[in-house]
């Protein structure tokens, strides 16, 4: 990366170019950072003039910069910012040189995996927001801190569990998962919390391990710390950068790398039964398609990685919402539904439930999560021939585990991505107009009955079909 000089005169397009001079400066920095670059900015009234990225041991210079009053920055990894304000004043003379001394950012993460993700929000506000209303965040029910200090009531758990898919999700307190867990043999329970309220999974450079139960501030559920903090109190991630913390640049943040994180959770032989959603995405959907769990989970944007830090450059972020299975939006894009007569015989129906938006297993996770279908045929005088809703008997569920409750010729595998399958229905005998109804709901635990009646719509599907005389 070559040094960006952007000429004083721009900006004091007034002063005479004979008095410009020559900015420069010797850095020394704090050996046990490891730093290899350094970057300097000079700013002037707010606005950054010069931008220059050295080698660390490599003075910087600014030529060509008219006399005044400066702030210098001095950036480099794992070293606390420097800005030094008003306080270069370059004279009247060819040259002005000044001596800086970087020192290592100190730990400032004492409590390891167990900080608070309201610390994080004093620099990172809109990423905390995102996560507190997120759609797959495990934060409880509210009041919870804002980052300006102001409380944010969160929805009631009881009341709003799927109306507006935010934040009571809560995976650690929740009903469903409380009572999930609560069936589990002893020596299981323990490993369903260690997901939901994690230690940190980052065991050192580009390597990931799955987490363990983490033995404070469970509440939190999985906070910025459980991602992005290693064991020496570093926080890593995609870029190159210095921020008040010791930070560092790890592969693993990368597009290319960035599902090996999620399988820290969402790939487990320990669970009851293990979760295979990194291996479902890996092996059916991966070679079709470049999206990782990030693309869809974490949807990228352009913007500052602090609102206090505004002089630095917009990146490519990821969203921390994590929507899933409790956001709306995203279910109604997992699914499609077909409804085809059977050539050979008219009064057959074939129902097709297609996997064509789930970058994985549908449903996937966590063992009881099911797809229910439903369908309801009126013949040709009105008449109610079927209806799976009514009798309370989805037609088909599809579940992570079929194994788990009582046996029943309902209960189907998840569908792969990319999968179609396919329920055989009797339409009629009488000629006529028959209606069908199909629609397919998503049920977060079909083995309690929490809120069974206001199911989430996936995907549904009206037509009219015809038996000839």
């Amino acid at each position: 990366m070559f040094a960006q000089l952007i000429p004083a005169f721009e900006i004091h397009s007034k002063m005479h170019p004979s008095k410009h001079s020559t900015l420069s400066g010797t850095v020394h920095f704090d050996p046990g950072a490891g730093a290899t670059h350094y970057k300097v900015k000079i700013k002037a009234f707010g606005e950054v003039i010069h931008v220059m990225r050295l080698a660390v041991g490599e003075d910087f210079q600014v030529n060509a910069i008219a006399p005044g009053y400066y702030d210098l920055v001095i950036e480099a990894n794992g070293h606390t910012t420097l800005v030094e304000e008003d306080v270069i004043r370059i004279k009247d003379k060819k040259r002005t040189h000044i001596t800086a001394q970087m020192v290592k950012a100190k730990t400032i993460f004492r409590d390891g995996d167990a900080t608070k993700t309201i610390m994080c929000s004093a620099c990172h506000k809109k990423i905390y927001k995102e996560m507190i209303f997120g759609e797959g965040a495990d934060f409880h029910t509210g009041p919870w801190p804002g980052p300006d200090g102001e409380l944010i009531h969160l929805p009631d758990l009881q009341r709003d569990f799927y109306a507006n898919s935010s934040p009571e999700h809560l995976a650690f307190v929740s009903p469903i998962v409380v009572a999930t867990i609560a069936k589990q043999p002893k020596e299981k329970q323990d490993a369903c919390r260690s997901c939901h309220a994690p230690s940190r999974i980052l065991q050192g450079p580009g390597e990931v391990s799955a987490p363990k139960l983490r033995d404070k501030n469970r509440l939190d559920g999985v906070t910025c710390a459980s991602c992005h903090l290693d064991q020496e109190g570093n926080v890593r991630g995609k870029y190159d950068l210095s921020a008040p913390h010791p930070t560092v640049q790890d592969p693993l943040f990368t597009e290319a790398r960035s599902a090996e994180l999620c399988a820290a959770c969402h790939q487990t032989d320990y669970s009851a039964p293990a979760q295979q959603t990194f291996l479902e995405w890996k092996n059916d959907f991966a070679p079709q398609d470049n999206r990782t769990c990030q693309s869809c989970h974490m949807p990228r944007d352009v913007r500052l990685f602090s609102e206090i830090f505004s002089d630095r450059p917009k990146r490519i972020i990821g969203r921390h919402l994590f929507a899933g299975g409790h956001s709306h939006s995203m279910l109604k894009k997992a699914a499609t539904l077909s409804v085809v007569q059977n050539p050979a015989d008219p009064t057959q129906l074939q129902i097709g439930v297609t996997n064509s938006g789930a970058g994985h297993s549908l449903p996937t996770g966590h063992a009881p999560r099911a797809v229910l279908l439903h369908v309801k045929i009126q013949g040709p005088d009105g008449t109610v021939l079927l209806d799976s809703t009514k009798k309370g008997r989805p037609l088909a569920v599809y579940t992570v585990h079929p194994g788990l409750g009582a046996a029943s010729d309902t209960l189907h595998p998840a569908i792969r991505a990319g999968a179609t399958e396919k329920v055989q229905v009797k339409l009629g005998d009488s000629p006529g107009a028959y209606r069908v109804i199909a629609a397919l709901y998503y049920d977060l635990d079909r083995l309690v009955d929490f809120n069974d009646d206001n199911l989430p719509l996936i995907a549904s599907i009206e037509t009219r079909l015809h038996l000839a005389p």
